[in-house]
């Protein structure tokens, strides 16, 4: 394999499984040094990286907590030196019906969906301007575009504030020739999914899909790695669907 990312780095935050270790292993294996964060271990993600010969930094940072970014950011650095890539993996769901939602459970799920993106990318734009080729990739969902997705009132509000986010933020970077887009998947399997979904969802849900398969991690990564690369420079301010044409726009 040609290392696309030969000598940048990426963090990836949410990076202890499912999506985040995906990623974080592709670009790990495109020749990129990895640092992730995550509320929960990331040994795993560790060994998986050391095994392609890359460098990896971690910690079980918070990304909704501005002092825990920052000593994130100051970790990276530190251990890796400045960023190239930013991934903004990290996220909550929250099931219930809208009558049902408490303004502190509301305010939980923008804080990490939300506000971590805000924040994790604030605190690393600098290191992306001076790369002259940064980019930034924020996960949104496709549940944006679905009808009759009930109980999810805010795990849906924060990706299309994502939505929002991605392209302002591209407009803002474009003169530092960065370049900020969001991914979109269909209902990935990963150990958090299979954890609130039922076998039947899962069934169901691949039917609506113009491709009969269940979506995988990898097929996420293997987007963000292009994204990452320099033969995506002419792509910005894009919400990119990767659902086997369940959204089909």
């Amino acid at each position: 394999m040609v290392e696309r990312l030969n000598g940048k780095i990426a963090v990836v935050t949410g990076g202890g499984s499912g999506i985040g270790q995906a990623t974080a292993v592709r670009l790990a294996s495109e020749g990129a040094d990895i640092a992730v964060t995550d509320v929960n271990p990331t040994d795993e993600t560790k060994a998986l990286v050391e095994a392609k010969g890359r460098r990896f930094f971690s910690g079980q940072y918070d990304v909704s907590d501005e002092a825990q970014v920052s000593a994130f950011a100051t970790g990276v650095r530190k251990a890796l030196g400045p960023v190239d890539i930013v991934v903004n993996n990290a996220a909550v769901v929250h099931i219930a019906e809208f009558e049902e939602i408490t303004f502190a459970q509301w305010q939980r799920l923008f804080a990490v969906n939300v506000n971590g993106c805000f924040l994790v990318t604030r605190a690393f734009v600098g290191d992306l301007k001076r790369s002259k080729g940064g980019r930034v990739i924020n996960m949104s969902s496709t549940i944006n575009f679905e009808s009759n997705q009930d109980k999810m009132v805010t795990y849906i509000t924060s990706k299309v504030s994502i939505n929002g986010f991605t392209g302002a933020v591209a407009a803002d970077l474009a003169k530092y020739n960065v370049t900020v887009n969001a991914i979109a998947p269909s209902v990935v399997r990963t150990p958090f999914t299979e954890a609130h979904l039922s076998e039947e969802f899962f069934r169901d849900h691949i039917q609506k899909q113009n491709l009969k398969r269940q979506q995988v991690p990898d097929d996420v990564a293997n987007m963000i790695a292009f994204l990452c690369s320099d033969e995506a420079s002419f792509i910005t301010g894009q919400i990119i669907a990767v659902d086997g044409g369940l959204s089909r726009r």
